[in-house]
């Protein structure tokens, strides 16, 4: 009687000890399956969220900037109003990383048809607001902060010309809507005699300026104690062709900040040693900060995660490796009789290990097979379960420019074939370490020995 039928038919008349190895490699099978793929698809999640999130840094002026009353000031002396040229973007834009940038300019305008809302010392010679000009508006602090919100029309696009975001209330208390033209003029602030008063009294240029969109303020802000100008819903976001075509800006020229965009915030500290190194930039005048988007936060929630999966799985391994060698000890103490008359009628010992491994072989496969598809069927209320309490940050725009896909996306868990087969081929090879480890006590008896033993 060949191997395999011996293996066959022992597994067939041994309904119950069968079961209860096959529930026993079922279970374990299923936890070092669904673990093994949580392990493997962390890294992918890190990989996903990075890209997906982005993060950034932001060159600011820090020199010649003073706040009095409220009011950003620029001293005439020292070295002057801090510039960064297209040249300098153009150098930090050759860094391999960074994907997209979003420069600032600010100025203020005042029109004959806007009432401006009120603020400290309000009069007709401060009723003005503040512009803000940017290649796109998607990118600025306050919209991906989800401090403002649009609420109609759209954003500013870095190819539009004098086109406007204002707030719904400063359009609610001048009647003006999406698609309305207003024609503003030059300001400036500063203060005579205690009073906010424009410092351009003499108006030479103006401009025509389309409202493109308009905007909300999710999270209140404090204007108190503040002129004019600097309250946030009077606050204008525009083109840089809009506070060019003012003459308070010159092409290719940022007196505010500008914001760099980097597709991978783990590389984002060495990106900013590679900046800090830019002999072009006045780094007396200007100062890096950094933005990960928070994901800080996301990579310790994952650190976490794949830091609890590997006990998990360290766990699991070794507490199946000691009760499979009970078991199998157990099971093959009771089977001394049946290899003492194999070895008497002639059977190798190879042979009779390899019918013993055979039979748990045949076992585990079954058991095997059904806990891979239990764990294919319920990968989704897995990834749920692992990652569905993950910060999601969702920072649209900056995906976009980064080339990732926006926000955090399902799907991250998969069932790998090729890390299914390498679980399995684990289990496979630490059993039939096991049957023979479990036999060998047998094995080193001769067939007397084995027989007298019994009798």
């Amino acid at each position: 009687m060949g191997v395999y039928r011996r293996a066959a038919l022992y597994i067939g008349r041994k309904r119950g000890q069968t079961m209860v190895l096959f529930f026993l490699f079922f279970i374990v099978s299923t936890f070092l399956i669904a673990g093994w793929s949580v392990l493997s698809s962390a890294d992918a999640v890190a990989k996903v969220l990075r890209t997906s999130v982005g993060g950034a840094f932001y060159l600011r002026p820090t020199s010649n900037l003073e706040i009095k009353e409220g009011v950003v000031e620029h001293p005439k002396e020292g070295k002057g109003q801090p510039v960064m040229t297209e040249k300098n973007i153009k150098d930090i834009l050759g860094y391999e990383e960074v994907k997209a940038y979003n420069a600032i300019n600010y100025g203020y305008a005042r029109s004959d048809a806007v009432d401006f809302l009120p603020g400290t010392g309000h009069s007709e010679d401060n009723n003005m607001g503040k512009v803000s000009s940017m290649n796109d508006t998607t990118l600025a602090d306050q919209f991906a902060e989800k401090k403002l919100e649009l609420t109609e029309g759209r954003h500013i696009k870095k190819e539009d010309k004098n086109k406007i975001l204002i707030s719904d209330k400063l359009a609610q208390a001048n009647g003006l809507k999406v698609g309305d033209k207003v024609r503003f003029t030059h300001a400036g602030i500063t203060r005579e005699n205690g009073q906010f008063v424009d410092s351009i009294p003499k108006k030479t240029v103006f401009a025509q300026a389309e409202i493109v969109g308009i905007y909300k303020q999710s999270i209140p802000q404090a204007d108190w104690a503040v002129p004019t100008p600097e309250i946030g819903l009077n606050q204008i976001f525009s083109d840089h062709g809009f506070l060019e075509s003012l003459k308070e800006a010159q092409k290719g020229q940022y007196t505010g900040e500008v914001n760099f965009y980097v597709s991978d915030p783990l590389k984002l500290d060495d990106i900013i040693k590679k900046v800090n190194t830019n002999k072009s930039i006045d780094w007396g005048q200007y100062s890096i900060r950094k933005n990960d988007f928070q994901y800080g936060k996301i990579a310790k929630a994952l650190s976490s995660i794949q830091d609890l999966t590997g006990i998990l799985i360290l766990c699991i391994c070794a507490a199946s490796l000691v009760v499979l060698i009970l078991i199998l000890t157990m099971r093959m103490r009771g089977r001394v009789h049946e290899a003492g008359i194999l070895l008497a009628v002639g059977k190798s010992k190879r042979g009779i290990a390899g019918q013993f491994i055979l039979e748990i072989l045949f076992i585990f496969l079954g058991a095997f097979l059904c806990s891979a598809a239990i764990v294919y069927f319920a990968q989704q209320g897995i990834e749920d379960l692992v990652f569905g309490k993950l910060p999601v940050v969702d920072i649209d725009k900056s995906a976009v420019e980064t080339g990732s896909p926006a926000g955090v996306s399902k799907g991250y868990l998969n069932i790998d074939i090729s890390s299914v087969l390498r679980v399995f081929l684990y289990q496979a090879a630490a059993m039939s370490l096991t049957v023979i480890a479990s036999c060998s006590s047998i094995f080193a008896l001769k067939p007397k020995e084995i027989l007298s033993k019994m009798s």
